[in-house]
C-alpha cells in the first residue's frame, strides 16, 4: 500500500483510484489518499459518515426504478436477441414485475434471479411462485447456498458480524433492535412503538427479564439517546435508514428477509414473541380516539407478526398472554374496519380464555361481546345474535353478588354487565329487522344503565342512541328525536365534536330530519359535516365514511338532486367492492340507494338493473325485503311491466298474511296496496279497485313524491299524530350548543327540552 501511494503521488499522468467497499467505520480513509492531487479518488461505502471526505460531491444509491429493474431482469434472463421479441409479453412482464418487487429492485439480487432463469433452473413464473414463496419459510442459516446467493448475503452479514462482535452497549442494543425489526414490516417502523410500550411492558406480569436490555422501564431523554445510538450503529453500516423528522426506521426488503432468515427456529420464535409483546403493549386497552392515527401505523407491523405467527414461526396460542395480545390486535383491526381479520383473532381469544379461565370469566365475556360487534359489522346477523344470546344466558345466572339475586322478577337481572349485553343485542335486533324486540331490550338496557351509572354516563348514552335508532325505524320519531338531542349534547361535552360516537349521533339526527322531510338544509349540513370529519379522521375508504356517503345521497334525493346522489354512489361502488366485498350489507345498502336515485331521476332501466339482484340477497322475513320488492315493483310499473309489478305486490301482501308477522294495517302493506290501486286504475279494473279500497282504507292517500320512500309511506299510511315525548333523565347538563353550521330548531309538533 505504501509503495502504491508513493508511486501515485509522483505520477505525472492523470490517475483514478477506487476504494471499493470501504464499509469499516473505523477505517482511516485519508491515510489511503496519495499526497499529490493529480488524479481522482472514488470511494464506494455503506458508511454514510464517509461523506465528510467528499470534495466534489457524492451520490446515494438506492433500489432501481421499477421499470429499470424489470428491464434489467428480462434482458439478463433472455440475452438471446431472438427471444427479446418476447419481452413485450404482458405475462412475462407481470412475472418479472412480481420478482422485482419481491427483491426490492436490488440489482445484485435481480442479476442472481436472471441467471437462475437463464440457466433454465426456474422459469419466471416458477421462480416467483415457488422459489421466492418458499424461500421465506425454508431458508435457514445452515442451508447450502449458491455462490451468487452467498455474495448477496455477505453484503450485510459481514458488517453485521462486526457489529455483533463489539461489546459496547450501543452495539449490543443494535443487534437486539435488528432482531425486533426483522419481525415487523420493513417500512416505516415508528420510534413511538418503543416509547409507548416500554413502561407498560416493564410493569406487566410477563416481564421476566427475557427481553432486550434496551427496554427500560421509563422512556426519558437518556433512554431515547441510547435508542438512537443503537439506531446510529445500524445506519452507519447502511443496514437501516432512519428519518429523524418522522421518527421512523426503514429497511430494504431483501435486508429484512435476510435478518429474519439468518436466525435459527428457536431464535425466530423468541424474537417473534418479543416483537408481538412490544406491539401489544403500545396499544392502549381503552382504545382512545386520540390514538387512532398511531394505531393505524401499527397495522402493517401487526400484519407481519400475525402472518409469521400463523406460518412456520407459530407460538403457543393457548397462552393467556398471547390471547391478551391477540385481543388488542383484533381491536386495531376492528377500528380500521378490517373485521374479517378481527373475527379470526377474536375467535382464537375466546377459545383460549374459555379453556383456561372458563366461559363465565369477565375477560371471556368481554371477548364474546367484541366478537358480537365484529359479526354485526360483517352483517352475519344470525351468528351475532347467537353469540350475544349465549352471553346474556351466561350473565343471567352469573351475577356479581348475592344482592343481585334479590331483584324481581329474578329472570330480569339489571347488573351492569347484563345491561351492556342487552344494549349489544338491541343493536343487532334492530339490524335484523326485529324492531319490536329491539325496543324491549333497548328500554331495559337504558333503564338498567341509568339506574346503575346515571343518565350522563357514556355507556348509558350509547344505549340511548341505540334505542333512539330503534324508535326511529318503528315510526316513533318524537322519542327518537328527544333521545338524540340528549345524547348529542352530552357527547359533545364529554368527547368533542369529532369523536366516533358523537359523529354517529350527529349523522343519525341528520337522517331523522331527512326522513321527516323537515329541515332538509339542516339535515344536509349535519350529514356533510360528519362525512368530512370521517374522511379526515378515518380515511375515505373506511366503512363508516362510505356509510356517510350513502346517507348524504339520501339527503340529496330528498332535496331533488338525484343525479348528484347517483354520481356519489357510483364513485364509491369500486371502493365498497374492494374494502367490504360484493356480499356485504354495505354494498346492498349502496346499490339500494343508487336504485332509488335512478328511479327519482327517471332512469328506469338503470334502476331495474341495480335493484333486481338485491331481491335475492335480503331474507324474505326482513323488513327491508318488503322495501326492496316494493321499490322494484314501482320500477317495473314505470317500465310498463304491469303484470310483474302486480305479482310482486300480491306476493308482499300474501306473505304478510301467511306469516302473520305484519298486520294488514302495517304502513308497508298499506303502501303496497296503494301501488296496487295505481296498477288496477291504469288497467280500468274497477272490481279490484273496490276490493283493495275496502280491504285497505288507508291506501290512496300518499303524495306522488313520497312513493318509493319507506319513511314517507309509513307516516302517510298511519295518519297518526306525532308520538309523545320520551321520558328523559332529569339531569342538568351545562348549556353548550352545536356548531353554528348545525343549528336546528325542534321539529314542528315535537316537544324538545331545549333548542339548538
Amino acid at each position: 500500500m505504501a509503495a502504491a501511494l508513493h508511486w501515485l503521488s509522483h505520477c505525472k499522468q492523470p490517475w483514478l483510484l477506487i476504494l471499493d467497499n470501504a464499509d469499516d467505520i473505523d477505517m482511516d480513509l485519508p491515510a489511503c489518499y496519495p499526497s499529490e492531487s493529480n488524479g481522482h479518488v472514488i470511494i464506494t461505502t455503506r458508511n454514510p459518515n464517509a461523506i465528510e471526505h467528499a470534495t466534489v460531491g457524492h451520490l446515494r444509491f438506492r433500489g432501481m426504478e421499477p421499470h429499470e429493474a424489470i428491464d434489467l431482469l428480462l434482458k439478463a434472463a433472455y440475452p438471446d436477441s431472438q427471444q427479446n421479441t418476447q419481452l413485450a409479453s404482458p405475462q412475462k412482464w407481470h412475472f418479472a414485475e412480481g420478482i422485482a418487487v419481491e427483491l426490492g429492485y436490488l440489482p445484485l439480487a435481480l442479476a442472481h434471479a436472471a441467471a437462475t432463469v437463464r440457466r433454465n433452473i426456474y422459469t419466471l413464473e416458477r421462480y416467483l411462485k415457488y422459489y421466492l414463496g418458499q424461500r421465506k419459510s425454508t431458508l435457514s442459516h445452515s442451508r447450502l447456498r449458491s455462490v451468487d446467493e452467498i455474495n448477496i448475503i455477505a453484503t450485510w452479514e459481514i458488517p453485521f458480524q462486526k457489529i455483533a462482535s463489539r461489546e459496547t452497549m450501543e452495539h449490543r442494543d443494535a443487534v437486539d433492535l435488528m432482531h425486533i425489526f426483522a419481525f415487523m414490516h420493513h417500512e416505516t417502523i415508528p420510534e413511538r412503538i418503543f416509547q409507548r410500550s416500554w413502561e407498560t411492558l416493564y410493569e406487566s406480569a410477563d416481564y421476566l427479564g427475557s427481553y432486550p436490555d434496551i427496554l427500560q422501564p421509563v422512556w426519558n431523554e437518556g433512554v431515547q439517546a441510547r435508542f438512537r445510538r443503537a439506531i446510529g450503529v445500524l445506519c452507519d453500516h447502511s443496514i437501516i435508514e432512519y428519518e429523524p423528522d418522522r421518527g421512523s426506521c426503514t429497511m430494504h426488503p431483501v435486508i429484512h428477509n435476510w435478518a429474519r432468515d439468518r436466525l435459527s427456529d428457536s431464535e425466530q420464535k423468541h424474537w417473534l414473541r418479543c416483537t408481538m409483546t412490544i406491539l401489544a403493549h403500545c396499544i392502549s386497552p381503552h382504545m382512545e380516539a386520540s390514538g387512532r392515527q398511531f394505531r393505524a401505523q401499527l397495522l402493517p407491523h401487526i400484519n407481519s407478526c400475525i402472518q409469521l405467527h400463523q406460518s412456520g414461526y407459530k407460538v403457543e396460542s393457548d397462552d393467556i398472554r398471547v390471547a391478551a395480545e391477540m385481543e388488542k390486535f383484533a381491536g386495531v383491526y376492528t377500528e380500521q374496519s378490517q373485521w374479517k381479520f378481527a373475527r379470526h383473532l377474536q375467535e382464537m381469544v375466546i377459545r383460549a380464555r374459555t379453556k383456561i379461565l372458563g366461559k363465565q370469566h369477565k375477560d371471556t365475556i368481554r371477548a364474546q361481546r367484541s366478537l358480537g360487534h365484529t359479526l354485526w359489522n360483517l352483517f352475519e346477523i344470525k351468528a351475532a345474535i347467537d353469540v350475544q344470546r349465549k352471553t346474556l344466558d351466561t350473565l343471567r345466572w352469573n351475577r356479581p353478588c348475592m344482592a343481585e339475586w334479590a331483584v324481581w322478577p329474578i329472570w330480569k337481572p339489571v347488573h351492569l354487565s347484563y345491561c351492556l349485553a342487552l344494549d349489544d343485542i338491541t343493536l343487532t335486533l334492530w339490524l335484523a329487522g326485529e324492531r319490536k324486540i329491539s325496543k324491549m331490550t333497548g328500554e331495559r338496557a337504558v333503564d338498567g344503565l341509568r339506574r346503575r351509572l346515571g343518565p350522563e354516563d357514556p355507556l348509558t348514552l350509547h344505549a340511548m342512541f341505540n334505542l333512539a335508532r330503534t324508535y326511529f325505524h318503528l315510526g316513533e320519531e318524537g322519542k327518537s328525536h328527544e333521545l338524540l338531542i340528549w345524547v348529542l349534547r352530552l357527547q359533545k361535552r364529554f368527547f368533542g365534536m369529532d369523536h366516533p360516537d358523537t359523529l354517529m349521533t350527529r349523522n343519525e339526527l341528520g337522517m331523522l330530519l331527512c326522513a321527516s322531510k323537515r329541515r332538509l338544509p339542516a339535515a344536509k349540513r349535519l350529514v356533510e359535516n360528519v362525512l368530512q370529519a370521517r374522511k379526515r379522521i378515518l380515511g375515505e375508504e373506511h366503512a363508516y365514511t362510505l356509510w356517510s356517503v350513502n346517507d348524504l345521497s339520501k339527503v340529496h334525493v330528498e332535496m331533488g338532486y338525484p343525479i348528484e346522489a347517483a354520481t356519489m354512489l357510483e364513485n364509491i361502488i369500486p371502493i365498497v367492492t374492494r374494502t367490504l366485498g360484493d356480499d356485504h350489507v354495505g354494498m346492498s345498502m349502496t346499490k339500494s340507494n343508487l336504485g332509488k336515485a335512478y328511479y327519482i331521476a327517471e332512469r328506469w332501466k338503470e334502476a331495474e338493473a341495480v335493484v333486481r339482484p338485491l331481491l335475492a340477497k335480503v331474507p324474505s322475513d326482513h323488513p327491508d325485503w318488503i322495501h326492496n320488492v316494493y321499490g322494484y315493483a314501482h320500477i317495473q310499473f314505470q317500465l310498463g311491466k304491469i303484470k310483474e309489478a302486480e305479482d310482486h305486490c300480491v306476493e308482499i301482501i300474501e306473505k304478510a298474511t301467511r306469516m302473520k308477522r305484519l298486520s294488514l294495517d302495517d304502513p308497508r302493506i298499506v303502501a303496497t296496496a296503494e301501488l296496487l290501486l295505481r296498477i288496477y286504475d291504469a288497467q280500468g279494473r274497477k272490481d279490484e279497485l273496490r276490493s283493495i279500497k275496502a280491504r285497505f282504507p288507508g291506501a290512496g292517500k300518499m303524495e306522488s313524491e313520497d312513493r318509493f320512500d319507506p319513511y314517507a309511506v309509513r307516516k302517510m299510511s298511519k295518519q297518526l299524530p306525532d308520538p309523545p315525548r320520551a321520558e328523559l333523565p332529569t339531569a342538568k347538563p351545562r348549556q353548550d350548543s352545536l356548531s353554528p353550521t348545525e343549528k336546528v330548531g325542534p321539529l314542528p309538533g315535537l316537544v324538545a327540552r331545549r333548542t339548538f
